[in-house]
């Protein structure tokens, strides 16, 4: 159960009022040019569908579209950046304000939100931003009259849940491995080399494999071709350069000092006569 607090990544059980630090957090500057208010906000999404899972739980928005709850003093439709639901309840137990803000949240901030809070009934309200917090922050959270958590999720992390959301949505049919894929694709859109890809991806099923390469071409192609290339070339194993093989033939990028090399490597007769056919 959350409490009134303020964490950074930090266990629950923290103390009623925590210091803050005001040290302004140095973010790498590729990752905060990179997460702008919508993505940091569909990360703090999944960062709270991953926390509260089905079947127990649900989380909106669970769409593209924002999510509105009707206050119950206001009578106004309030937009919930998250709001989490116990199954079988018809208001959410626990909301969620993401701030993707370069200045701090003050006392104004956290007032506001506690009575955002109380308009919509939740039980617990999580206040989250891309910055810090001021140090009367976390006091004036824990003497709200519903419980109240601070939270400092920076763009890089952010960015971590933005990806495993993407693992998600890529493969829905098995979460064991959007770690991986999620994974996977920050290298790729980062421009990390090939054999750093090839090793988030190496465990991962085949199935999951094949969504995360098509969806790597449609999206990132030339990233996605160098690492095909390396796969095809380099890779370890006879199936997985056979495939590589086939996904460039395919999008019309088997070169045929490529598709040699891949021949060279095979050392069953079928699988080099069918490498001669893509």
């Amino acid at each position: 159960m959350r409490t009134a607090s303020c964490r950074q990544s930090c266990p629950l059980d923290v103390p009623k009022t925590p210091k803050i630090s005001n040290e302004v957090r140095r973010v790498p500057r590729q990752y905060d040019q990179i997460m702008d208010w919508k993505r940091y906000e569909r990360a703090i999404v999944e960062k709270f569908r991953r926390e509260f899972p089905p079947p127990h739980f649900w989380v909106e928005p669970s769409g593209k579209d924002n999510y509105h709850f009707t206050g119950r003093h206001s009578g106004e439709k309030r937009q919930l950046d998250v709001a989490v639901f116990r199954r079988g309840a018809d208001a959410p137990f626990l909301v969620v304000d993401a701030k993707r803000w370069r200045t701090p949240i003050d006392i104004g901030n956290v007032e506001s939100f506690i009575s955002f809070v109380d308009d919509v009934g939740a039980e617990i309200g999580v206040l989250i931003t891309s910055s810090r917090f001021t140090k009367a922050a976390p006091r004036r959270a824990a003497g709200a009259p519903v419980s109240i958590q601070l939270e400092v999720v920076g763009a890089e992390e952010a960015l971590a849940w933005d990806w495993l959301g993407l693992g998600r949505i890529i493969f829905p049919q098995d979460w064991a491995y959007h770690l991986h894929l999620g994974q996977a694709l920050r290298s790729l859109e980062e421009g990390g080399s090939p054999d750093i890809i090839s090793e988030a991806l190496e465990e991962v099923p085949f199935e999951e494999w094949e969504a995360a390469v098509n969806f790597a071409i449609g999206q990132q192609l030339s990233e996605a071709r160098l690492y095909l290339e390396w796969v095809a070339t380099m890779h370890h194993d006879d199936g997985w350069r056979f495939n590589a093989a086939r996904h460039l033939a395919e999008i019309g990028f088997l070169t045929e000092s490529i598709r040699r090399r891949v021949i060279e490597l095979e050392a069953d007769p079928e699988a080099r006569a069918l490498i001669t056919e893509l």
